[in-house]
């Protein structure tokens, strides 16, 4: 390449550079007031939903574990933009009420898709079986995960960039898919303890996530 051709002015220093790595870092970290607001709605979640359960006069099954599950993903994603958003513009608390929104439809509503898919299926006995329960749970998730982008994405300012879906999306669907997994093995039943000891950091992260949008 010719001398003359080369761009000197294009060249930055080092410095420059590392304050833009500084300033990536920075923006992946999550904000602190929103980790805080999103355990502390998790933990209201928790003392919330046996009361709703008491007064509700409902039994050990899938409404149990829906209403437990949705008060500890509602709470987390409200707490966690309330501290978060505290003394913040208006713009800047539309895109985490946003996010919260997402990450509360991603959280419920492929969870409720796969409920109805089992509660179909133990109701009709030619439904009953593995290979029906894991292809309609997998749809389910699929299918309630592009709702909640598609709904996102409606409720979006018109200068708002479009919510894609993400494999860190999927982290709030990990206990359909360890319930998938249990149907085709069983052998694996272990796995669905694990999943239900992990929903309250995952509904904390998922929480955090909405609180930290910029």
């Amino acid at each position: 390449m010719p001398i003359k051709n080369i761009q000197f002015n294009s060249f930055k220093p080092y410095s420059h550079y590392l304050k833009n790595e500084e300033n990536n870092f920075k923006k992946n970290m999550p904000n602190p007031k929103a980790l805080v607001g999103a355990a502390a709605g998790v933990l209201c979640g928790m003392k919330i939903a046996p009361v709703l359960i008491k007064k509700g006069k409902i039994k050990e099954g899938t409404l149990k574990e829906v209403i437990e599950m949705l008060s500890m993903a509602g709470l987390a994603n409200v707490f966690s933009v309330l501290f978060a958003s505290f003394k913040n513009e208006k713009k800047e608390n539309s895109k985490k009420w946003r996010e919260a929104g997402f990450q509360f439809m991603n959280t419920s509503i492929p969870m409720l898709m796969v409920s109805a898919v089992h509660e179909v299926c133990k109701r009709c006995n030619s439904l009953n079986n593995k290979p029906v329960k894991i292809i309609g749970s997998i749809l389910g998730m699929l299918g309630g995960a592009m709702i909640a982008t598609k709904l996102s994405n409606l409720s979006a300012d018109n200068d708002a960039q479009m919510r894609k879906y993400t494999l860190k999306d999927s982290i709030a669907n990990f206990d359909d898919i360890a319930a998938t997994i249990i149907i085709g093995f069983p052998q694996y039943q272990k796995l669905n303890k694990y999943a239900k000891t992990l929903l309250p950091y995952i509904y904390t992260y998922c929480g955090t996530r909405a609180g930290s949008k910029e």
